[in-house]
């Protein structure tokens, strides 16, 4: 599998478009963030993380969106042109940057499905984006065909990079992880959270 790699601003951020479900925990941890940071989070709805329902029928907890219009040529049908609302207008993540700002690890603060996309985990191992002919792991029926495979970084890209290079630190991350969620669940204090992941 070759790719062409995360390009925020070629795709507009197109994997955001829905927003991220979360794993247990996630939601106390961004929670306990945006309390601590107002500031940078001043431009979040009151509402930033919601109950949500993905076609499949599987319930959770996720980001909020907002309306959003992309122009992308191959935007696919059956997305939505909604934003998660910790996107920010130069297609960067709200959580990232903050973590940038203070020091730590640029994927602290941000969901699981966020920083390891568009890679899955299969039997605990990393697996790549399929290959053209194998299943989307998100489709659902025609109404819903799928979703890594719809974004620019999920499709095979002949002349690309091999997805373990095009992908080396999300896979260096993930082996340095020996929990997913990275931090919630563990009785940590968002201070001791911080004070771990300075790099």
């Amino acid at each position: 599998m070759r790719v062409k790699g995360c390009d925020p601003a070629g795709c507009q951020g197109l994997c955001c478009y829905d927003g991220v479900y979360l794993l247990a925990g996630e939601d106390e941890l961004i929670r306990a963030v945006v309390r601590k940071y107002p500031d940078h989070f001043k431009d979040l709805p009151a509402d930033y993380l919601v109950d949500g329902a993905w076609p499949d029928g599987t319930k959770g907890v996720k980001s909020a969106t907002r309306p959003f219009t992309f122009t992308t040529a191959d935007f696919p049908r059956h997305f939505n042109n909604t934003k998660c609302v910790f996107a920010t207008s130069d297609e960067r993540c709200m959580l990232q940057s903050l973590a940038v700002e203070l020091g730590v690890h640029k994927w602290t603060f941000k969901p699981t499905a966020c920083w390891l996309f568009p890679l899955t985990i299969k039997d605990g191992e990393l697996a790549p984006p399929p290959l053209p002919g194998e299943p989307d792991p998100d489709y659902v029926d025609d109404s819903y065909p799928g979703y890594v495979t719809f974004v620019p970084c999920g499709k095979l890209a002949p002349g690309g990079t091999p997805w373990d290079e095009a992908f080396a630190g999300e896979i260096a991350f993930f082996d340095t992880v020996d929990q997913l969620p990275l931090w919630a669940n563990r009785g940590l204090s968002l201070e001791e959270i911080i004070e771990r992941a300075k790099i």
